[in-house]
């Protein structure tokens, strides 16, 4: 039972007010959704960007809450204690803190621009065989993505948090509520401008998780222009392609279904991607699991077999006589540049359809037109692009002297140029953030 004492939950909470005491029962668990809630749990009404959950309350208790936390003090006929507090959100923190010292189970977080879902999805696929995990459910990585996946601990002995953020201060506040034993930082890359406005705040924001406990292992990408500059903490342990490194690879042979590396200058490890870019979440994983004293062999035998790359980013796809290349999760110019280095590997005819890259602020349109001259050198037949700021991309090829880009303004658009236009069997890569939804293309092609 997580509080059998309604003075715990009281000392807690802090409440300014408690109503129906007398009705306290033992809470095994916390929630923040009505739906899902069982008996015995206890609901906390948060207000999110899109909906108050302090509009379900009494849905919660019908569904079997408990007890009930909000912090709006209004007319309450439902049987369950009823604590009032100035600030559900802050409350929401301080029962995460609470549950993380209790369960007290071994916290890897993982930060970073690039690569933090899929370095989670390695580190957990490495530890399972020898330890019992939990995770965040693919991205739910802001403050509400945490304390869900907090709430759902119960007696695992690991857990692995991936920590987002588009506005400064999110990681900091992230980090101190879960205390980090061992944080991984992928890289520092042009991500979240809107909100982070430079890559100096990109950084700055990204290490304030370092500060959270002064005894945290902390993983770092030594190939990274940013994190390389950190040198004056302890416990800092490096990956990447040096022989400075703690763990290091060589780039051995690759094809476009697999990457074949030399690690520490002799262990031979195999990664079920042609694009060899996915070595950098590999060795934060294995770097940050060998903490955990499983020998390095083992752990990289175990990766060789690792295929679950989420969302199936960079997987090839065949429908409707095209080859799809969809890395259309997420765009930024970093991995727009990286995904080009794996469709260079492929023989067939190309093209690109290219959407927006979001969340870029001030130097957007600088990032897109930067995009311009790869594209020209990766070999597509054709660039279809779509969205205001592939505009100025579009331009931008026509300005180097590249004849065949062509701008949408719909998904429907596109997917008719492709039927009438492009030879079957053709590759099409797609490559935009998540928002600008181009999976409606093979839908429409459909």
């Amino acid at each position: 039972m997580l509080i059998s004492d309604f003075k715990k939950l009281e000392r807690l909470l802090n409440p300014v007010k408690i109503y129906n005491l007398y009705n306290f029962t033992p809470i095994s668990a916390f929630s923040m959704d009505s739906r899902s809630i069982k008996k015995g749990q206890a609901f906390i009404a948060v207000k999110g960007k899109l909906r108050d959950g302090h509009e379900f309350i009494k849905e919660a208790v019908k569904n079997g809450a408990s007890c009930v936390v909000s912090q709006k003090d209004k007319a309450f006929n439902c049987k369950v204690p009823f604590y009032l507090v100035d600030d559900t959100y802050k409350a929401l923190k301080d029962i995460c803190r609470f549950i993380r010292e209790k369960k007290n189970p071994v916290v890897y977080a993982i930060t970073g621009s690039v690569g933090k879902t899929t370095t989670k999805e390695m580190l957990a696929f490495l530890l399972r065989d020898n330890f019992s995990v939990l995770k965040n459910y693919k991205t739910e990585n802001n403050m509400f993505g945490v304390a869900k996946t907090l709430f759902s601990l119960r007696d695992e002995k690991i857990l692995i948090l991936e920590l987002g953020t588009n506005n400064p201060g999110e990681i900091k506040e992230l980090s101190e509520v879960v205390s980090p034993d061992i944080g991984i930082i992928t890289f520092i890359k042009p991500v979240h401008l809107a909100g982070l406005k430079s890559l100096k705040g990109i950084f700055e924001e990204k290490i304030s998780m370092i500060a959270s406990n002064p005894g945290m292992k902390i993983v770092l990408n030594k190939d990274d222009a940013c994190l390389n500059k950190i040198s004056s903490r302890k416990n800092v342990y490096w990956f990447g392609k040096g022989s400075n490194c703690h763990l290091r690879a060589r780039f051995k042979k690759g094809g476009t279904e697999q990457s074949v590396f030399v690690l520490q200058d002799k262990l031979q490890f195999t990664l079920q991607s042609g694009f060899d870019g996915f070595i950098y979440n590999a060795l934060a994983a294995l770097l940050g699991a060998s903490f955990l004293k499983i020998p390095l062999d083992k752990l990289i035998d175990k990766l060789c077999d690792f295929y679950d790359f989420p969302s199936q980013r960079m997987q090839i796809q065949k429908k409707n006589d095209f080859l799809f290349l969809n890395d259309a999760y997420n765009s930024n110019p970093y991995a727009f540049c990286e995904a080009l280095r794996l469709v260079k590997k492929f023989s067939f005819r190309k093209i690109a359809v290219v959407a927006d890259m979001l969340e870029l602020g001030e130097k957007s349109e600088y990032y897109h037109k930067k995009l311009a001259q790869p594209l020209k050198s990766a070999g597509f037949d054709c660039v279809l692009t779509y969205g205001e700021q592939c505009l100025c991309l579009k331009e931008a090829l026509d300005k180097i002297g590249y004849k065949n880009a062509y701008h949408f303004s719909s998904h429907n658009g596109i997917a008719d140029f492709i039927s009438k236009n492009v030879d079957k069997g053709s590759l099409i890569f797609l490559k935009g953030s998540r928002g600008m939804q181009l999976e409606k293309i093979i839908e429409a092609l459909s």
